[in-house]
């Protein structure tokens, strides 16, 4: 077994980044759900980043379990290529919160507004900041998770060839 190379430990440190990012969105959802009226909407989110969750914890254990060659279970592949299509859609529910938080730049590249109520301003930016973070890495983890189940499966089959072709 090789060890991780530099892209994959870099790749293993946004994962665990999105996962405590999105864990802090579903919790705050949950909070909302909890303290406001809109049911629909805090559900919706939660969900939403529940399968977020589920999708890059899968791809966390597939790297640390699977890489470099070790071949993915029929499990493991059916639950990969299902949450992998359904964060095609994510990905629109999240730019959708990306355009929604828009509203907060305004606000956040006021001068003044820096000023005047300086724990309201770190609050908007840090919402702004997270939904933002959350889109590109998860673009970027969309990226990983195709190169890493396709680097896993070329080296399965190299491995199973490689060990047809030994002679004893």
């Amino acid at each position: 077994m090789k060890g991780f190379t530099a892209s994959w430990k870099i790749f293993r440190a946004i994962c665990i980044v999105q996962l405590i990012l999105v864990a802090f969105k579903g919790m705050l959802s949950f909070s909302l759900l909890l303290y406001r009226g809109s049911i629909l909407i805090s559900s919706i989110d939660i969900v939403a980043y529940g399968l977020v969750f589920l999708f890059v914890y899968h791809g966390l254990s597939m790297l640390n379990y699977n890489y470099p060659d070790t071949p993915l279970s029929p499990r493991q592949k059916r639950l990969f290529n299902i949450l992998y299509l359904i964060n095609f859609i994510l990905i629109s529910y999240l730019f959708a919160q990306v355009v929604n938080n828009w509203w907060m730049a305004s606000f956040i590249f006021k001068a003044a507004s820096f000023y005047e109520d300086k724990t309201y301003w770190l609050t908007t930016t840090a919402l702004f900041l997270i939904s933002w973070i959350i889109f590109l890495i998860h673009l970027a983890f969309l990226v990983g998770m195709f190169r890493l189940r396709r680097l896993i499966h070329e080296n399965t089959i190299s491995t199973w060839y490689e060990q047809f072709d030994q002679k004893p």
